[in-house]
């Protein structure tokens, strides 16, 4: 069930210092409305400049999802995209997909704002990423089985295994959203999302860490005292004394993503309508294996082009309404708004340093969900 009003709303109900922690993200606002995290240059969703973007506040959508809050700060509904829930985990879909299959995976009984704090326990964080991605595979298990998706979208006869060899798994630090969550994206990449990567718009080095790099350094056992503002090039540079080198880990990653999508990609010429380049939509046709473009086609927006393909191929709340929106619900059981039994329990080093939020000065930027 829903809990009436905004995350302001519980933050002013439940003031106590460390749930207030938990509740707000520091972001770039871009001007499509997506929070960025706040050391990106360039909007992850569309693209545009944040060079000049000053850094604000935002709603913690996925703290928001776990209390169980009824709507933003603007008024629309909190409803999750629901893929699987457990005591442990709430795995849902991505708004913004990358991907046909593009989940979430976070944990529902922890707050842990990003991967970095995973270093303070390694042996806990080891066992919680095998649940995490346990579950994200459970949740896509679904899609698999659906002859008609799996014949579409994947090049070949693939085996579930080695779908599951090629899934994208990755952290981002900064998020943009402080709940810690994996990003699982099961490969291929959408067509105008591939050629991000390609132009290195996805997956950016030193902000996308792979979790295979993030289960080598805690396969270390060697902790690491996380605090809030703890250099991530400081906890890079630990790590790569140690003989677990993040570029190195980085490079493989970034590369075997961009081969997968190649390998996985089923797209058919038939399946589309324009070619864009340089901000121009043209009409196109295939010869000898290759895109030839024809003539400017006059009073088509390639912003509304891409819109349309994401509507098109997400997984976000499908199945879709009657009305051909996609659907929604609020998580079955919500946490407590507390820190404790029934509400967020402790990871070690999380809490001992929360500062309080300044319900009264703080800027807005309310998430697009």
């Amino acid at each position: 069930a829903a809990r009436e009003g905004t995350i302001d709303d519980l933050a002013l109900a439940f003031p106590e210092e460390r749930l207030q922690a938990a509740l707000f993200n520091d972001v770039k606002a871009c001007k499509c409305g997506k929070p960025c995290a706040f050391t990106l240059e360039a909007c992850n969703a569309c693209g545009a400049s944040l060079k000049e973007v000053a850094i604000t506040k935002s709603e913690n959508v996925f703290s928001a999802f776990l209390f169980g809050v009824k709507k933003a700060q603007k008024g629309f509904p909190y409803t999750i995209s629901l893929r699987r829930q457990t005591s442990e985990v709430l795995i849902f879909d991505d708004m913004l997909a990358l991907t046909p299959c593009h989940l979430n995976g976070i944990s529902s009984k922890y707050y842990i704002p990003d991967w970095r704090f995973l270093l303070t326990d390694p042996a806990a964080a080891l066992k919680l990423l095998d649940v995490l991605e346990d579950e994200l595979w459970t949740a896509t298990l679904p899609f698999l089985q659906n002859a008609e998706f799996r014949r579409k979208i994947f090049k070949g006869n693939l085996t579930d295994e080695e779908i599951r060899g090629k899934v994208m798994k990755s952290f981002n630090f900064p998020p943009s959203q402080f709940q810690m969550h994996i990003q699982w994206l099961v490969p291929p990449l959408v067509p105008f999302q591939h050629y991000m990567a390609e132009l290195r718009n996805h997956f950016h080095e030193g902000r996308a860490f792979p979790v295979s790099y993030v289960r080598k350094v805690l396969q270390l056992n060697k902790p690491y005292d996380v605090m809030k503002e703890t250099p991530i090039a400081d906890i890079i540079a630990f790590y790569d004394n140690k003989g677990v080198v993040y570029k190195d880990c980085w490079t493989e990653f970034f590369e075997k993503c961009i081969q997968d999508s190649i390998e996985c990609a089923n797209w058919s010429p038939e399946d589309f309508e324009y070619v864009v380049d340089a901000g121009k939509a043209y009409s196109f046709k295939v010869e000898n294996g290759s895109i030839v473009k024809g003539a400017v086609v006059e009073g088509v927006n390639p912003g509304d082009l891409q819109k349309n393909d994401c509507a098109a191929l997400q997984n976000y709340g499908r199945p879709y309404t009657v009305e051909g929106k996609p659907s929604g619900t609020y998580i079955k059981t919500p946490l407590e708004p507390k820190i404790g039994p029934g509400g967020y329990q402790d990871w070690p080093g999380v809490f001992s340093q929360a500062p309080m939020r300044d319900l009264e000065d703080r800027e807005y930027c309310c998430a697009i969900i």
